[in-house]
């Protein structure tokens, strides 16, 4: 299957690993400035913030420039900036410079993503696309699964080598997209491949002009922010709920962090050939379905049991939603202003720690764990609602095409 996969998209998903992998210096972006600045809670959530906030005006940025410069070059930037930060960050430097290199890091690291998705999928063989998004996805999770195996093995208080790790992968993997981007031939520089049902992409009064004013698109993105929320649950309110009332201890909630990452590199590719086969509608339909319910299970017993099938169910939702929501955007973008839409996507993805955890943890707080995952249940019922025609209209090009004689055959 790989032989079939570009050498650049090889490289691209290089990339990608290393980039998640780099991840494991937000373990500790907390620690760092409480033991070498002595801040405050305060002061340091409000620099965790700021750091969100630069992933998320960064992904629309991304997005943008996208469409403006090389894919190849511009994610290689962006790894070889957020290398440059991290470098900056390993020899303690003067406070204001950390208020200032931490959005920062955030903006390069939010960057990267739309556009090294867009690398990936327009790069990739038509009859390959949900394979490579599996792919894509797979990765992504290694790289996330070994920087948790580093964060244990180094989370010693060594900041500074931390930090310098995180130089080493981010600029390991930008030079390497650099070395490929320099080296490709003339004739594969712009490699934009289509997607098949987009052979005569057509810019309807529906889609608009913007993504911005195209109606499907917003009511997708409302939805997607509100499934994101009840995601977020699972790296906050579940541990406070599992250390009150299953008495687990904080061990336990790693172990079913590490399920749902274990889960991902499993089995992601053979759901995408599911959704290839079954669509990407019923895909999304079932993903917020078992969303919806996956917390229903923390009110039936405290046994730990629950909060395993909890971690299950989530796990299914979040291997069904990713790709189909991904795809989905994809075809409705193509044609025109697909940076933007990215960038938008992108943003909304990582833009949900900036109110999931805030609202889950009030909830929590005022009301307790029960009536939270009933909450969370209602609003995966409105996300239905929202998705319910937006998701067809976002995907609806793929159906006229496969109904006619010519295409019938043709796989994604």
């Amino acid at each position: 299957m790989t032989r079939r996969i570009p050498t650049i998209v090889k490289f691209q998903l290089c990339g990608t690993f290393l980039n998640s992998a780099s991840a494991i210096i937000k373990l500790f972006i907390p620690l760092y400035l409480l033991g070498a600045y002595d801040l405050s809670f305060t002061t340091i959530g409000l620099c965790m913030a700021g750091y969100g906030a630069g992933c998320v005006v960064g992904a629309y940025a991304g997005g943008i420039i996208s469409e403006r410069l090389d894919i190849q070059w511009f994610t290689a930037l962006c790894l070889l900036a957020s290398g440059v930060v991290a470098f900056i960050m390993s020899y303690p430097p003067p406070i204001l410079v950390v208020y200032f290199a931490i959005p920062l890091g955030g903006v390069f690291d939010g960057a990267f993503r739309p556009a090294n998705l867009r690398g990936v999928m327009e790069s990739a063989p038509l009859n390959s696309q949900f394979k490579v998004q599996g792919i894509y996805r797979v990765v992504f999770n290694s790289g996330v699964a070994v920087a948790g195996i580093l964060a244990g093995s180094v989370g010693d208080g060594n900041y500074k080598f931390i930090f310098f790790l995180q130089f080493i992968f981010c600029c390991s993997g930008g030079l390497l997209i650099l070395f490929c981007a320099t080296t490709r031939s003339k004739a594969s520089k712009q490699i934009t491949t289509k997607l098949p049902f987009d052979e005569s992409p057509i810019r309807s009064e529906e889609t608009g002009t913007s993504p911005w004013r195209d109606r499907a698109f917003i009511i997708f993105i409302i939805g997607q922010l509100c499934a994101l929320g009840i995601f977020d649950q699972m790296y906050g309110t579940l541990g406070f709920f599992l250390l009150d009332h299953v008495a687990a201890n904080p061990n336990w909630i790693g172990y079913l962090l590490s399920v749902n990452a274990v889960l991902i590199v499993l089995f992601q590719l053979p759901v995408n050939r599911w959704i290839e086969r079954n669509g990407v509608v019923n895909a999304s339909r079932l993903g917020t379905v078992l969303l919806g319910t996956s917390f229903l299970f923390l009110n039936i017993s405290d046994h730990l049991i629950w909060s395993v099938v909890t971690i299950l169910f989530i796990t299914a939702a979040e291997l069904l939603l990713t790709p189909a929501w991904t795809m989905a955007v994809l075809n409705r973008s193509e044609g025109g202003e697909r940076g933007k839409y990215l960038g938008i996507f992108s943003a909304a993805w990582l833009g949900h720690s900036l109110y999931g955890p805030a609202i889950g943890t009030w909830v929590y707080g005022s009301y307790g764990g029960f009536f939270l995952w009933w909450a969370c249940a209602c609003v995966a019922l409105l996300v239905m609602l929202l998705h319910y025609s937006a998701i067809p209209l976002l995907w609806k090009r793929l159906d006229r095409v496969q109904t006619s004689p010519t295409e019938a055959g043709s796989t994604i």
